[in-house]
């Protein structure tokens, strides 16, 4: 194990390993994901059981909760780590071989096994192993590493498609997609194996409680409850992008997911030195304003310069405000009880993630007669935005009150 001086910096070898993890694997998982619903169309899915099979997959990751929340807290976090990017290999692999709407649901069952594991798990382990003091700063440098997935991966995966549909037909094109993003889990397995976590003693295990008490931490409810409602908006963009585009016959829709990142990639940091000099309200406020403009950006928008300033709009506000929730989880409950908040607030996540496509499938059903049926699901997209907003202010005083117990409490 690392000692305790390598652990008060910020760049030891297991912070690295999981930033690399965290890449690597959410990179997989942004090749394929602009193209999912495309997909279920090419197998013969409606628009309603699109939406549905879609949000499968973050369905599935609430149901395993109960499960993984527990098993961070009381297993060894590397080998739940390598567990995790074998079973990427795997489902990634049944969707390339098999091309039937009855094996897609079987992977995505076992991808919503493993992503009910991955997030809450590496962003569990960064916490461990990066000073509180400059805990903004470290989930902000973290939440880079998906920030450069979110850049490369839609464009990879766009264009792997493209060739492959070019070369070998449509059916190919799916294929290389899902290949692809099975490597990517293959070579996520060197970093894995190099972690090195903090081991959890039989003491912290007994003060963590009994297994039912490390599935929802009761502190975190009101940040799972803001990034559930931001991802039932998030979910909008980054499911029906690409048919939206078509509807307004935009060419180029790629470098929506390019120009998102490469911005996100300066307001993360940034955000996170502002969370940890003044406080998390001095992002989270302006960026709500920020992430409404940029869905009215969409929904108005008549060029792709619109889509484009649009996705500067979202970086600023969703971008930024993303790893400052993310912190706050980890800071409103011991150590020993990261686990359990990392698992609330993405309870919360999959919640938002598994209503989003739903809901945006039924709107479009509702509005397909219409011929604007995208630009007004992201008009109503500001919906859930505002409600968040609203728990964050409502639940302020509160969060500041349990940061304050758990510094007391003591790691």
């Amino acid at each position: 194990m690392e000692s305790e001086e390598k652990k008060q910096r910020l760049w030891n070898r297991t912070f690295i390993c999981a930033v690399l993890c965290q890449a690597l694997m959410t990179t997989s998982s942004a090749i394929a994901n602009p193209l999912i619903t495309t997909y279920t169309n090419f197998l013969g899915a409606d628009a309603m059981t699109v939406g549905f099979l879609t949000g499968m997959l973050f369905g599935v990751a609430n149901l395993m909760r109960p499960f993984s929340g527990p098993a961070i807290v009381r297993f060894d976090k590397r080998h739940l780590l390598i567990f995790s990017a074998v079973l990427g290999i795997v489902f990634n692999v049944v969707y390339a071989v098999f091309n039937n709407i009855s094996m897609f649901v079987v992977a995505r069952v076992l991808q919503g096994i493993q992503f009910s594991i991955i997030g809450s798990l590496i962003m569990t382990i960064v916490g461990d192993n990066i000073p509180k003091e400059k805990l903004g700063s470290g989930i902000g440098i973290y939440s880079i590493a998906g920030t450069v997935a979110t850049a490369v991966g839609p464009s990879i995966g766009l264009a792997l498609n493209a060739f492959g549909k070019a070369r070998y037909g449509e059916a190919f094109g799916f294929k290389a997609i899902f290949y692809a993003s099975a490597a990517l889990f293959v070579v996520s397995l060197i970093p894995a194996f190099l972690i090195d976590p903090q081991k959890t003693s039989r003491k912290q295990i007994a003060a963590a409680g009994v297994w039912y008490r490390n599935i929802i931490s009761p502190p975190a409810i009101p940040l799972a409850l803001c990034m559930m409602f931001n991802f039932i908006a998030y979910s909008i963009p980054n499911t029906y992008m690409v048919p939206y585009a078509a509807e307004k016959g935009f060419a180029g829709v790629g470098t929506f997911f390019t120009i998102y990142a490469a911005f996100t990639l300066v307001t993360r940091p940034v955000s996170g030195k502002i969370v940890d000099r003044f406080g998390a309200s001095s992002i989270i406020y302006p960026s709500v304003f920020l992430y409404i403009a940029s869905f009215l950006m969409l929904w108005k928008a008549q060029s792709m310069t619109a889509v484009y300033i649009s996705a500067v709009l979202s970086s600023l506000g969703f971008g930024a405000s993303f790893p400052v929730f993310q912190s706050l989880c980890l800071q409103v409950v011991p150590r020993i009880k990261r686990g359990a908040a990392s698992n609330t607030v993405f309870i919360g996540i999959d919640i938002g993630q598994f209503f989003g496509p739903i809901i945006g499938g039924t709107l479009i059903s509702a509005y397909a007669t219409t011929g604007h049926a995208y630009s007004t699901l992201f008009l109503l997209g500001v919906v859930p935005i505002i409600i968040s907003a609203a728990i964050y202010a409502a639940f302020r005083k509160y969060l500041v009150r349990k940061i304050r117990e758990a510094e007391e409490h003591g790691e």
